[in-house]
């Protein structure tokens, strides 16, 4: 998720987590995925607090037009998806408040 910084109009975009702080680049050191970079938000890297905002950071696709457009296609997918979860995720969350208050 992107927001404008509030040093301006013309600041830099900060990305940030679903917790609303900057995100985290790291650099994986497993295994399967070694050197790859990813975002976490800082809660995550924290005993106790865990969000569970992550995303892989995916290198450049070059020299293919139909992956590249095939990626950002998927891309959209995925932030559609990611906006749909989050309002029935509310939704579900309002449910439980109406069925919660109606049982008091």
């Amino acid at each position: 998720m992107l927001t404008p910084s509030s040093s301006g109009s013309n600041a830099k975009k900060e990305e940030l987590c679903d917790c609303q702080l900057p995100i985290r680049i790291c650099t994986s050191k497993t295994k399967d995925n070694p050197n790859k970079k990813f975002k976490v938000c800082p809660n995550s890297l924290k005993l106790g607090k865990k969000c569970k905002y992550w995303e892989q950071i995916d290198e450049a696709v070059t020299g293919n037009p139909d992956l590249e457009q095939e990626l950002e296609a998927v891309k959209e997918d995925v932030a559609c998806l990611k906006k749909k979860f989050q309002e029935l995720k509310n939704k579900a969350h309002n449910y439980k408040v109406e069925i919660s208050c109606n049982i008091i």
